[in-house]
């Protein structure tokens, strides 16, 4: 979503040619290779036609087989040519790292005019490798969809929490971004008689897997206080849910860069809490690289897999006070620092300066 969005902003003002790199659904192996020798075929082509074209390359990858895709179908063509690559990628560095593209990936990233990371921590774990010059941070912003109106905002966080109070976990359903711990942090604050509401909202990677969750619900005694969404991809329904809510929790370990779902809660006003993993601390304010300055976090941040940390934040963040003051910075925060006016024209000043370069 984030890269199709950078396209449809850049078509406003330029001619752009898309190459699309995704692999179809179920293609064997030899289908992948010859899928990625036509996208190689397609942008020698462009290239040849569009001889002072910048390229933006955003589907750059850190893991290994991704990474030698990119050497043998990507790099040859970039020889000369001004190339902007994208890590959308909390685990970015390890491609510096890895015993079997190490080797590889020191010599050809830093011929790259520019690496966009979406955070400046994920930048700087690439310092070693990578010069000051290279690394470049733009965070990723949102469509107007998922944009609620300021004075809506506003006027909801003035009301103040509701009741009963609700805490949404939007997501793909795997196992790794937490849900898991979510239904084990609401278990114990309903064994301590604080009346919330539960809601997840999110697809299952296998079908086998939602009757994992539905037997833990039952289990926990969760029956009456959490509610299924299911998978949610209208952006009005999105917006509504995030409006609806009165704290937002990712507890996600997948060293995330930048969770779209964590800047949709911020731009509802609503308190987030993340896990202490990837960019989500820095996103809402709770790492010194947040860029923020400015006061109060947007939330809270938990150690990964900890079901007793999340609860006590749960906890901690619905005190109106606390909650209160952590909407208006999630709400303050985006407009500053992710809205789409603020990144789109860092991305203006970036393919400018590295054009005029």
């Amino acid at each position: 979503m984030a890269t199709q969005r950078l396209g449809d902003y850049l078509d406003e003002r330029s001619t752009v040619h898309r190459i699309n790199t995704m692999i179809p659904a179920g293609a064997s192996a030899w289908s992948k290779m010859q899928h990625y020798r036509a996208a190689g075929r397609t942008l020698a082509g462009l290239l040849e036609r569009y001889p002072m074209a910048p390229i933006l390359w955003t589907s750059i990858s850190p893991e290994p087989a991704g990474h030698f895709r990119d050497v043998l179908t990507i790099f040859p063509h970039l020889k000369d040519r001004r190339a902007i690559a994208v890590s959308h990628w909390g685990k970015f560095a390890s491609v510096f790292e890895h015993s079997l593209t190490a080797r590889s990936a020191r010599k050809w990233l830093p011929r790259l005019d520019r690496i966009v990371f979406t955070a400046p921590s994920l930048s700087e774990a690439c310092a070693a490798w990578l010069s000051p010059e290279t690394r470049c941070v733009i965070p990723n912003t949102l469509d107007a969809a998922l944009i609620p109106e300021a004075a809506h905002v506003t006027e909801r966080i003035a009301a103040g929490r509701g009741t009963p109070i609700k805490v949404l976990f939007l997501s793909n359903m795997i196992r790794e971004k937490g849900w898991e711990d979510v239904l084990e942090a609401a278990a114990r604050l309903k064994k301590d008689g604080m009346p919330l509401e539960w809601i997840f909202a999110g697809g299952w990677p296998k079908p086998s897997d939602r009757p994992l969750f539905d037997a833990a619900v039952a289990r926990l005694g969760l029956t009456d206080s959490v509610r299924y969404e299911g998978l949610v991809q209208d952006r009005s329904q999105i917006a509504a849910l995030h409006l609806e809510a009165d704290l937002f929790v990712l507890p996600s370990w997948l060293r995330e860069a930048q969770p779209l779902s964590i800047m949709e809660a911020m731009a509802a006003g609503t308190p987030c809490i993340v896990a202490q993993d990837g960019g989500m601390p820095a996103m809402i304010g709770g790492a010194a690289d947040a860029n923020d300055g400015t006061g109060a976090p947007a939330g809270r941040t938990v150690p990964a897999r900890d079901p007793g940390a999340l609860a006590d934040a749960v906890a901690t963040l619905i005190e109106p006070a606390a909650w209160q003051q952590s909407a208006h910075s999630a709400r303050r925060q985006f407009e500053e620092r992710f809205s789409p006016a603020v990144v789109n024209t860092q991305w203006d000043n970036l393919i400018e300066e590295v054009t005029q370069a």
